[in-house]
């Protein structure tokens, strides 16, 4: 229960009372653990929302609220490490200056373009949806918060040191692919096939993104492992739309 508090507090801007004992850096690397179920928990959040504002707002208002309700769940947490990475992947510099201008907190005119085409992505996704897929929006934080592990038990870490760190150092096989299968049979019960679909392609993209960038770099770094969550909703909803009852 611990773990999955320190994990509810990192990921998530819910208000929730201060640990009485000071957390360890320990604790806090191996509480990843429970980050496909602090997704849920966000997704339920969503799905609670789209069931009650949906009998008062048209879809795009509701498309709207779902997207800001996320960024206020989650305090643009992983948006900031999408930002970063795409200012730095999308500059066409050496491996090292790719990592240098990720490490900058500055936003380039790179990274305003990749917000707002995400944004803009999920955004259509969220208003889209009619109340009989709604149950995507339970998949889709959860799916994506297991799915970017695959960057930290299955490629190295691009630096010395960073917040990524520490839990790419945790990060064991076991408790990883038998959390996948829950994901899995969690996805399958609440999406059905769609949910199964969301899953493999999920799986297939952020291993061969993943791939790619860890050639380039060297590895993953902590901004990237935001960027793969945030680009795992998207993919998610993609993959799953054509397949939603």
């Amino acid at each position: 229960m611990r773990g999955f508090l320190i994990a509810l507090t990192f990921l998530t801007r819910l208000p929730l009372p201060a640990p009485k004992v000071e957390i360890t850096s320990e604790e806090f690397s191996r509480s990843y653990r429970y980050y496909p179920l602090v997704g849920l928990v966000i997704g339920l959040i969503l799905w609670l929302l789209a069931k009650g504002l949906t009998l008062y707002f048209p879809p795009l208002v509701l498309g709207a609220l779902l997207l800001v309700a996320e960024l206020m769940l989650t305090g643009g947490l992983h948006l900031d490490g999408f930002m970063d990475s795409m200012d730095g992947l999308l500059s066409a510099r050496s491996p090292e200056r790719i990592l240098e201008i990720m490490k900058d907190s500055r936003i380039g005119a790179h990274a305003c373009m990749a917000l707002f085409g995400l944004l803009l992505l999920k955004f259509s996704l969220l208003a889209s949806l009619t109340p009989s897929q709604f149950p995507i929006l339970l998949v889709m934080p959860m799916l994506s918060r297991w799915v970017f592990q695959i960057g930290m038990v299955g490629f190295p870490y691009a630096r010395s040191q960073g917040l990524g760190k520490g839990i790419h150092e945790t990060t064991r096989w076991l408790p990883f692919l038998f959390s996948g299968g829950l994901v899995l049979g969690a996805s399958f019960y609440l999406a059905s096939f769609a949910g199964l679909i969301a899953f493999g392609v999920c799986v297939l993209a952020v291993t061969l993104w993943a791939a790619r960038i860890s050639s380039l770099l060297g590895g993953l770094t902590g901004d990237l492992y935001g960027a793969i969550i945030e680009l795992s909703e998207v993919v998610c909803l993609l993959a799953a739309f054509p397949f939603l009852r």
